[in-house]
This record gives structure tokens, C-alpha cells and sequence, in this order.
């Protein structure tokens, strides 16, 4: 009977906690409405270039969340894969959002009855004295075995928006970590970008190095056989020397590039195996995602994870206010007491209690007055933060599509200039061949050639990762 009693009590107390669900102080979290802009740019976003070779901005265009394959790479697909499966940063993000998840399966033991047993064995010494009586003490054993449950009945809300808050945090370590992949794949791809640019052009920069080198050695041949200037070999010295600087600045970026593009894979930098892409082997995207503002707020993974931080810390403030407010909790117990062990749970052995505690804070000395003002505050810079992050993205996307614009006149330009210095250089050399040219003429003109192509390889590269750069600030890709 006491067994039922106890348990009748419980469900009463569940039944009220929920008939009382409705009374959650603090106020209810509300999506922010997108800002009312169809566009990044002041002046549309459609494409400002004539180039006809430019990828295509389509809006209607939904992206894999493996976006990278849009570069038809094989090499940097498999790069993307190394760096998420090696990457210590990617690891760090996950076991962050599992221990968030784990904070909020304990949150929800908030909802639940409190349980516990205890088993007290305790010899002691009695003595009559005590109550007032004469006589010698006894010695006895006292058993206590016992069960108590208690349950805080939750009038206010004060659990409720504590969970609440707890759910909007694992969102907000979801979202960060969403941003962890983003971010990493696009350095990546960024990274491989440059390096196979760095490589490239030092290999041509090093061709230009030698072949002045051979025109140096031919204008000291000149001048010691006294049909050229002095002047004209120091020139060509210092052109030289300036060519060795640029080439072991390119040289440097490169090195700079394979360690990082390392560090991304999660190897030391020594013990890196690269593969040797080539900017030949990544190709412009045939088209590229142009999401509405209204979708962005929805998708890119920072934006969501500034709203999560909203709602946490709107949360907040019912937490604060629920402190402020009494609080009811309910308690039963029942057990055995005995002398003897083998007497526990016998007839007149069983002791039980039931009752209900209230609290309710009085004065605390503007302490709890205090803290619900200081969780407003923090709800507001939380709102206004949100608000940043998403004036930032808009900046990015208009940004990044200005540089592809003019991504695409420069490339042109680049293009239409390494044709010409190819031609004139391929001229030259049928001068050459026919006698009307001299050695430095040719060395003067492959030089120029291989200058307008390290200049292409830098717009091409600066084509890519732009493209790259527009994927990362769309926020990737649509994730499962």
C-alpha cells in the first residue's frame, strides 16, 4: 500500500509539472527574418564580365555538399578526403559536439524523479543519560537499509529553459563544426591551388634565370672583346640578381605551401606525400551556386551557429527569471531499520516519509535581480552579433563575386598577352634560325614569353580560388 501510495504520488507530480508546462517564464526564442534584400551587390549580381569562358551564376543551382568535385580533380578530391579524415582540428570539432550532445542527454534528467539507495551499518553505544534516566548503556548494531525519491517540480520553467538552452548550444557546436569541414576543404583546395601556381611559375622563373645568365655571359664575352659597354653588362647583372630574388621568393611560397597543405592533411611536413597537381589539372566549375540572401541566413554554417548563440543565451534569461520565482520539490523515502541483519524488511521493521519542500528567495542582495538583467544583455549582444555575422557574409559574397568579374577580364587580358609573347617569341626564333637574329634577341624574347606565362599562371590561380572562395562563402554545400 505504501509502495502504491508513493507511486501515485510520483505520477501526480508528473501530471502536475506538465498541466503547469505552459507557465515557463523568460521569453520565447524567434527565428530572425532574413534581411529584405534580393541581392549582394548594389548593382545586381548578374555577371559583369563579357567572358564567355566564365562559369555560370546560376541560383537555382543546388550543390552536393562535396562541392570540391565541381573542379574535376581526381588529385583534389582525394586531397579533401586525407584532410577531413587526418585533420586534428576536424577531430577536435566532433568531440566537442559529442561532448555537447552528451551535456544535453543529462540535461533532460531534469524532467525525471530523482532515485537513490543507501544501506547504513552502524554499532553504538547508548546511554540513558541522554534522556534523562539512570542506568548503565547499552551496545547495540542498528541496520538502515532505505530508498528516497525526490522530484523538483518545475512550475516556471527554470529546467525547461536550461534545456532549452542546452539544445541551442549542441546546434551551435553542429554548426561550427559543419564550419570546420567548410573551412578546412576550401583551405585546402585553396592551398593545392597555390602551390601547383607557386611550382609552376618557379620552374618558369628559374628558365628565365638561366637564360640570363647566358645573356650576361655573352655581354662579357662583348665587352672583353671590346664590341660592347660595360654599362650594358652591369645591366644585365642587375637584371640577373633581381630575377634570382623574385625566383627564391616564388621558391619560398612555394616551400610555405607544401608545409601548410601538409599541416591541412594532418602530416608533419616532412613526412608529407603531395601529390604534384598541376593547375592544368583543375578546371573552372561549368557553374556556380548564387543563393538568395534569404537562403544564405539559412545555410551558411556561421550564421546558424551566431542564431544558436542567439537562442542560448535568450534562454538565458528564463533561467534567470525562474531563480527569482519559489521552488516546489517533492520527497518520499521508505526502508527498513533493524538491530539485527537478519531482522531487516520483518513485521514493524519499515519506516517511510513523504513530504514537500518550498523555497523562495527573499533578499539576496540584488544578486538575482542582477543576473536576469545581465542575461538581457547578453541576449541582446548575442541578437546584435547575429546581425554582424550577417552583414560579414553578405560583404563576402559581394566581395568574392566582384574578384570573379574581374577574374575574367584579367584572365583574358593575361591570355591574349601570353599569345602574343609566344608568337613574337616564336618569330624571333625563325629570325634566329634564318640568321637574322641574334642569341640575345632570343633570350631576350623567350624571357618575355616566360614572364607573360608566369603572369597567365597567376590569373588562373587567382580564377580558382576565387571560385573556391564563392563555394566557402555560400556555405558550402547542402549537408545531409
Amino acid at each position: 500500500m505504501r509502495r502504491r501510495g508513493q507511486g501515485c504520488m510520483v505520477l501526480a507530480a508528473t501530471l502536475l509539472n506538465g498541466a503547469l508546462a505552459g507557465c515557463t517564464v523568460g521569453p520565447n526564442f524567434h527565428q530572425p527574418a532574413p534581411p529584405q534584400v534580393s541581392a549582394y551587390r548594389s548593382g545586381g549580381d548578374t555577371p559583369r564580365s563579357a567572358d564567355s569562358s566564365a562559369p555560370l551564376l546560376d541560383p537555382a543551382a543546388k550543390v552536393d555538399f562535396d562541392w570540391w568535385r565541381a573542379f574535376r580533380s581526381p588529385a583534389l578530391d582525394a586531397l579533401v578526403a586525407r584532410a577531413i579524415a587526418q585533420n586534428p582540428q576536424v577531430e577536435g570539432a566532433q568531440q566537442r559536439l559529442r561532448a555537447a550532445q552528451a551535456q544535453l542527454r543529462a540535461g533532460y534528467g531534469a524532467f525525471f524523479p530523482a532515485v537513490g539507495v543507501s544501506f547504513d551499518a552502524a554499532r553504538q553505544k547508548y546511554s540513558p543519560s541522554k534522556v534523562g534516566q539512570s542506568g548503565a548503556g547499552s551496545v547495540y548494531s542498528l541496520f538502515t537499509p532505505s530508498i528516497a525519491i525526490s522530484y523538483a517540480l518545475d512550475i516556471f520553467g527554470g529546467n525547461r529553459r536550461a534545456v532549452e538552452g542546452l539544445r541551442a548550444q549542441t546546434e551551435q557546436q553542429q554548426q561550427i563544426t559543419r564550419a570546420t569541414y567548410l573551412t578546412l576543404a576550401s583551405t585546402v583546395a585553396s592551398t593545392a591551388i597555390a602551390r601547383a601556381e607557386f611550382h609552376e611559375q618557379a620552374e618558369a622563373q628559374a628558365a628565365i634565370v638561366a637564360a640570363q645568365a647566358i645573356q650576361l655571359h655573352l655581354a662579357e664575352v662583348r665587352v672583353k672583346a671590346g664590341t660592347d659597354s660595360y654599362a650594358t653588362q652591369l645591366a644585365l647583372q642587375a637584371q640577373l640578381e633581381a630575377s634570382r630574388s623574385v625566383l627564391s621568393e616564388i621558391r619560398q611560397k612555394a616551400e610555405q605551401a607544401d608545409s601548410l597543405l601538409a599541416i591541412l592533411l594532418g602530416d608533419p611536413p616532412a613526412a608529407a606525400r603531395l601529390p604534384d597537381i598541376k593547375l592544368a589539372d583543375l578546371h573552372l566549375p561549368e557553374t556556380l551556386p548564387l543563393r538568395l540572401p534569404s537562403t544564405l541566413v539559412r545555410q551558411r554554417p556561421d550564421i546558424l551557429a551566431a542564431e544558436a548563440a542567439a537562442h542560448a543565451a535568450s534562454a538565458q534569461i528564463g533561467v534567470a527569471t525562474a531563480g527569482m520565482l519559489p521552488d516546489i520539490t517533492l520527497s518520499a523515502g521508505m526502508g527498513s531499520s533493524a538491530n539485527a541483519f537478519g531482522k531487516l524488511f520483518s513485521a514493524g521493521s519499515g519506516v517511510w516519509s513523504y513530504g514537500a519542500a518550498a523555497t523562495a528567495p527573499v533578499f539576496e542582495g540584488g544578486t538575482l535581480l542582477n543576473r536576469r538583467v545581465a542575461a538581457k544583455a547578453s541576449a541582446q549582444a548575442a541578437l546584435a552579433d547575429y546581425r554582424q555575422t550577417v552583414l560579414q557574409s553578405f560583404a563576402q559574397v559581394a566581395d568574392t563575386l566582384s574578384a570573379i568579374d574581374q577574374d575574367s577580364d584579367a584572365a583574358g587580358a593575361q591570355q591574349r598577352a601570353d599569345d602574343a609573347a609566344h608568337t613574337a617569341y616564336q618569330l624571333v626564333d625563325a629570325n634566329y634560325q634564318a640568321g637574322r637574329a641574334s642569341d640575345a634577341d632570343l633570350l631576350a624574347s623567350d624571357t618575355q614569353a616566360r614572364q607573360a606565362r608566369i603572369a597567365l599562371l597567376a590569373s588562373q590561380a587567382a580564377r580558382l580560388q576565387d571560385c573556391v572562395a564563392l563555394f566557402a562563402a555560400l556555405g558550402g554545400g547542402w549537408w545531409p
